[in-house]
């Protein structure tokens, strides 16, 4: 089932415990609604951010929720790494090496299972301080499979474990914004041509860039 008390360990005491000890403040909750599947676009500074975002996501929509991540990181890296990757089941891209559409398809497949997805447009970590400019993989999934997409604001995971670091320190110091849902319905089964892509692709990382209040690299 898409909707339910899925991976109850975590829910009953990962996640109540990483809002203890890491984050400091969650805002925008009542933008998301429990009947339909999301894209979660999100900053991407450091590989704590998809424990900060799970909590408020995941207890609010009650949804399996899969995020995009690195083969080589977290499928071919430490156990730690390849035992979350394989327990939420995450969407394996090959960073670097072309296409990304097969694992595109993948979470337009789970969209449409009504499970939510979390994806990073700037494709890799930053240092927390600009948003790089977004890869439009993310405006070929919207397009894809219907979804809403979410825009989600990260700040504080790049002070804990920034890009380089594997030791994460933790403190109640990140903040999560949850902003409104963005649709592209009017542009679902057009051509999905460079300039729309590319027009998606900003106006969702301008959406972020104003929640953590970053300037955005275009």
């Amino acid at each position: 089932m898409a909707i339910g008390f899925y991976l109850l360990p975590e829910r009953v005491i990962l996640l109540p415990l990483l809002r203890r000890f890491l984050i400091k403040e969650e805002i925008g909750r009542e933008n998301l609604r429990k009947d339909i599947p999301y894209i979660f676009a999100v900053n991407h500074n450091s590989h704590l951010d998809e424990f900060a975002i799970m909590p408020a996501i995941v207890m609010e929509t009650h949804r399996r929720t899969h995020f995009f991540a690195d083969r080589k990181h977290w499928f071919e890296g430490k156990w730690l790494f390849r035992f979350i990757a394989r327990r939420f089941q995450a969407i394996p891209i090959d960073r670097g090496k072309g296409s990304a559409e097969e694992a595109l398809e993948k979470g337009a497949e789970y969209l449409k299972m009504g499970h939510s997805v979390i994806i990073y447009p700037e494709g890799t970590r930053g240092k927390g301080f600009q948003l790089n400019r977004g890869k439009v993989g993310v405006a070929k999934l919207a397009l894809m499979s219907g979804a809403p997409v979410i825009p989600v604001g990260v700040w504080g995971t790049h002070l804990l474990m920034p890009k380089g670091d594997h030791k994460p320190t933790f403190k109640k110091i990140v903040t999560i914004k949850i902003g409104k849902p963005l649709r592209f319905d009017d542009l679902t089964g057009n051509d999905d041509t460079k300039e729309v892509l590319r027009d998606i692709t900003d106006r969702i990382m301008q959406s972020i860039a104003d929640l953590v209040g970053m300037e955005y690299v275009h």
